[in-house]
């Protein structure tokens, strides 16, 4: 069977087209959701001792999901650069979604906290961090990673059963 030969200029120009159409569309989805009207529930002055433990628990919680993607990219990373080079690409598909899932999980997170601070700014100057929008994002932002994590677990072992020797789980060799 050939394999079809794409020219090294035209993979790079429609990798950086793909690049520049899904930036642009992050960005319309983000002045999309920032100019539609938010109701986040009534005025506050200042954050009751218990809004203060919910924000600090929503940030720890923000902070903790972006450290386990980055150290899920890292692996990825780690595990795609040890690859062999006659790997097939159907192999890597596990990869390539759990980066797409790890870098969503980013987004939704991101999203969740410029929710919570778009909030607490004025004139709005409300809390709820259980309000629809805020809960959308946060359970978006979860959700995504433990798909990335899945999709990661299947290619991490795959790749070590590769390396080992051994069948990957549930299959055979097939490289």
């Amino acid at each position: 069977m050939e394999h079809a030969t794409v020219q090294p200029g035209i993979g790079r120009l429609r990798f950086y087209s793909g690049i520049i159409v899904l930036i642009a569309a992050v960005i319309g989805y983000q002045w999309f959701m920032q100019n539609r009207i938010q109701v986040y529930g009534p005025s506050i002055s200042e954050l009751s001792p218990l809004q203060e433990k919910q924000l600090d628990a929503f940030l720890a919680m923000n902070q903790l999901l972006i450290a386990l993607g980055t150290a899920m990219f890292g692996a990825l990373g780690f595990l795609l650069t040890k690859q062999r080079r006659n790997s097939s690409v159907k192999q890597l598909w596990p990869a390539v979604g759990s980066a797409v899932c790890v870098g969503l999980s980013f987004y939704f997170g991101y999203r969740a906290y410029d929710d919570i601070m778009y909030m607490l700014q004025p004139p709005y100057s409300t809390f709820d961090v259980n309000g629809t929008l805020i809960l959308w994002d946060r359970m978006a932002h979860v959700v995504t990673l433990m798909l990335g994590a899945i999709l990661f677990a299947d290619f991490a072992f795959h790749e070590f059963g590769l390396e080992t020797g051994n069948a990957p789980l549930g299959g055979t060799k097939d490289r």
